[in-house]
Formats: structure tokens, sequence, C-alpha cells
């Protein structure tokens, strides 16, 4: 039932991203990709459908949303959620769950695009590195989806979203500024994609890793001491 309530409540959010997907990619299509240095262009909205979907899909954490907008206050299904008869790291992780795999539907579908649509892509790169960059692009994104997912544990979803760009845009500046580039999770789902250089961003998505799980620990304390 949880996981039932859950896509109901992000099915719209999804449709939403997956729609943005297919025209971007049909605008670079029809606008032609001829060379890798303009295919980077490409990669780069793939690191900004990194940071852009987890703000859509990880506000379900334990407030009820409304299916396709950014509201304040609970909404009204939010009591009936947290009257069911489980525990609310239970609901915590249900939830978090579901938006991760929506979240991973996404980029796999961003990245088959990328890859069935452009040919110089696939004369420069083999079908195993696609599914690289379907993983970093996974991996990297974790780390961005927790952050949005703790803020959803104490904040309405409108704020959740201004609060996750805020989150994002200060995590870019530290990691562009002042941190080296191999732990630049920004950096490793764009022009450090395997697609463009052949390798994969461990040292990044180490780092992704782990503020991931320190972030859905955090969540899960919030949630049990929370008076909703």
């Amino acid at each position: 039932m949880l996981w039932h309530k859950g896509l109901l409540e992000t099915r719209w959010r999804l449709l939403f991203v997956l729609a943005w997907e297919g025209l971007f990619l049909g605008l670079a299509y029809l606008r032609g990709v001829k060379t890798l240095d303009s295919f980077s262009a490409v990669l780069i909205g793939g690191a900004w459908l990194g940071a852009f979907v987890p703000i859509l899909l990880a506000g379900a954490g334990i407030n009820t949303q409304p299916a396709f907008q950014a509201a304040k206050g609970l909404h009204g299904s939010t009591l009936f959620t947290l009257s069911l008869p489980v525990s609310r790291p239970r609901l915590l992780a249900v939830r978090a769950s579901l938006g991760w795999l929506e979240m991973a539907v996404a980029i796999g579908a961003w990245s088959c695009g990328v890859w069935f649509l452009f040919p110089i892509l696939r004369a420069a790169t083999s079908g195993g590195e696609a599914f690289e960059y379907a993983g970093t692009l996974v991996v990297c994104a974790s780390g961005l989806y927790s952050i949005s997912l703790l803020l959803a544990t104490f904040l309405d979803d409108l704020w959740r979203l201004y609060g996750s760009m805020l989150a994002f845009g200060a995590l870019w500046l530290i990691l562009n500024k002042t941190a080296p580039a191999a732990v630049n999770i920004f950096r490793g789902m764009g022009e450090a994609s395997p697609l463009l250089t052949h390798t994969m961003p461990w040292t990044a998505m180490g780092v992704s890793l782990a503020l991931a799980a320190s972030l859905f620990l955090v969540a899960v304390k919030v949630v049990q001491i929370r008076e909703y």
C-alpha cells in the first residue's frame, strides 16, 4: 500500500521529467551533433538532469504531497499517511526508495536516448561505457537526492524546493572553488563523464554515496523525533 500510494503521488512528476528529457534530446537531435566537442553540451544537460530530478522526486519523504505542484503546509492526506500502522523510518525508507527508483528510471531513459540518437557517440564509445555513464549519473545524483530527501522531513514542499536549489548551488560553488576536481560530483556527471574520459569518476561517486548514506541516517533521526 505504501508503494502504491507513493507512486500515485509522484507518477506525474516522473512523467514530466521523461517529457522534459524527450524534448531536450529531440531538440539536440534536430539541431545536429556532429562532433564530440558539441556533444559535450548534451552531457552537461545530463548533469543538469542529475540535479533537477532529485528536486522533483525526493519530495515525498514522509509528508504527503500534491501530485504535481509545490505547496506550502501539509497536504490533506498527510494525517492519513502518518496514521498507517507502520513506523516512520519504514515510511521514509519506502518513499525514499520509490523516489530513488524513479530517478534511476529517468536517468536510464536519458542514457538510452543519448546512446541511440547520436551516431557520433556510438562510433566513439562502447555499449559498456553507456552503462557506465548511466551508473555514474545515478550514483552522483544520489548524493543530491539525499539532500532534498532530508529537507523533505522538516520542510513543506515549497520550501524544500527552494532549499534544495540553494543547497545544490552552495555545494556546486564549494566543489568547484575549493575542492579537488576528483571529488566534484557535478563534474563526474558532465565533463568527467565516462563517455568523454573513458574512465569512471570513482572518487566523486564515493563522495556521493557517503553523502547519501550519512544524510539518509540523519533523515531517519529527524522523522523519529519530529512532531507532525
